[in-house]
């Protein structure tokens, strides 16, 4: 007896995956439960784990390439040398009859209020890797060499695939890094005086990247987003000057690394408590009040933007928080985030303050009914006890949904975050 092993949907926005790595070979006997393969989600990488046991009898999809879900990635018999050759042929052209449908129209996406996720009727054409123009024609870059290439900057024109088909593939940027070659910008070290650029190349050539599964999402979730739901925004101006003094002196204890984002995070999960209209989600026909302050924060990862959870936030000490963000950044870049880690959330925060950009609008997470988008600390003049002093401010511009929440409801959020902020004592507490 046979078992089709399907593409398994291993997050609720999923529509197809890349199979990184098999953790099996033809021939094996694979139990319930056993890990078969790595998977690359619009999310993640996630382990894929085996629930009909048998032995492998073929292989369909291969390492590095990609399959919409329910499409047959594996063939199991019952048992060793038993025949499947009919069931691998069957799934063969199965499969290719739902490649080949993959150039159907993309549907609408139903709107947030009745479904938070989108819905595709019909996945976009999506090839099996990235694909990179270089001089000499198009190389194919599987999803994890790409991330792998693009965080430590390595030119993949320079790089010779040993893939399938020439394929880049994570050994072949293993390899690089190990040589020291393909660094993008190998020319002597400006003067100590300029300012830090990165290097520029009159020459290269175009690169065109095919869209990945997670690029294609926060297209369409956030396009969906943008034009369905009724946004306004509040900015407010923060004295920092108690906030960075505070900062300065937690970082004097001995273990102790505190960062502005951390403060911040504390300060809105406390603020969260006092305005609940602000910690919600909307399903479009009902609104649902959270307790919890589930706290969504943004992660820049090489394939586009990921927002881990710091579950029960409003219950965490300032240095529990830093640690957390830390564990999970560092698991989002390496795309180990299991599906716990990032879904759900009942608020979200955005911070580019460490790329010295000043203020910004941020666009709403659906379900969630708020994001705020944090700008950087700047140096500039503030008026205290009438007179005109060098101080230090920070915008926060909160995004709303106003069939959630009502202007004043986010203005007197806004007051509560500014009061905590420039009074940050409380946040010790």
């Amino acid at each position: 007896m046979a078992v089709e092993q399907l593409m398994p949907k291993l997050s609720p926005t999923m529509t197809e995956g890349t199979i990184v790595a098999w953790k099996i070979k033809p021939g094996d006997k694979v139990k319930s439960g056993q890990v078969m393969a790595e998977v690359q989600t619009d999310k993640a990488v996630i382990d894929w784990e085996c629930i009909d046991p048998g032995v492998v009898a073929e292989i369909l999809v291969p390492a590095g390439t990609a399959a919409l879900v329910n499409m047959v990635a594996a063939v199991f018999s019952e048992k060793p040398g038993e025949d499947v050759s009919a069931v691998i042929t069957a799934a063969k052209a199965k499969n290719a009859k739902a490649s080949a449908g993959e150039a159907a129209p993309v549907a609408v996406a139903a709107p947030v209020a009745a479904n938070p996720v989108p819905v595709v009727a019909a996945p976009v054409v999506n090839k099996p890797s990235f694909t990179v123009a270089t001089n000499g024609g198009k190389a194919r870059v599987s999803p994890v060499a790409s991330r792998l290439a693009a965080g430590n900057r390595l030119d993949l024109s320079q790089i010779k695939g040993t893939g399938p088909d020439g394929r880049i593939i994570k050994r072949d940027i293993e390899k690089a890094l190990a040589e020291g070659q393909a660094k993008i910008g190998a020319a002597a070290p400006a003067a100590k005086s300029a300012p830090k650029l990165k290097p520029f190349r009159a020459d290269r050539p175009a690169q065109s990247v095919a869209l990945s599964p997670m690029r294609k999402v926060i297209g369409q979730r956030l396009h969906a987003s943008k034009t369905q739901i009724p946004h306004f925004q509040i900015t407010e101006r923060v004295d920092c000057a108690n906030l960075s003094t505070l900062r300065e002196q937690a970082n004097q204890v001995d273990g102790v690394r505190v960062s502005v984002n951390d403060l911040i995070v504390r300060a809105v999960a406390l603020a969260l408590r006092i305005h609940p209209k602000l910690n919600a989600t909307f399903d479009g026909t009902a609104i649902t009040l959270h307790d919890s302050a589930d706290i969504s924060v943004a992660v820049a990862i090489p394939d586009g933007l990921i927002t881990p959870i710091l579950f029960k936030a409003h219950s965490l000490s300032v240095r529990q928080i830093g640690e957390q963000i830390k564990v999970l950044a560092k698991k989002a870049t390496d795309g180990k985030l299991q599906p716990g880690e990032f879904q759900g959330g009942s608020f979200t925060i955005s911070n580019l303050g460490m790329y010295g950009i000043e203020q910004f609008n941020a666009i709403i997470n659906p379900p969630q009914a708020a994001i705020l988008a944090v700008g950087g600390i700047k140096d500039e003049p503030v008026v205290k006890h009438g007179q005109v002093v060098a101080g230090k401010t920070m915008r926060l511009t909160l995004s709303a949904d106003h069939r959630v929440v009502d202007g004043a409801d986010g203005a007197e959020f806004m007051k509560t975050l500014r009061e905590l902020l420039e009074a940050p004592a409380a946040l010790l507490i």
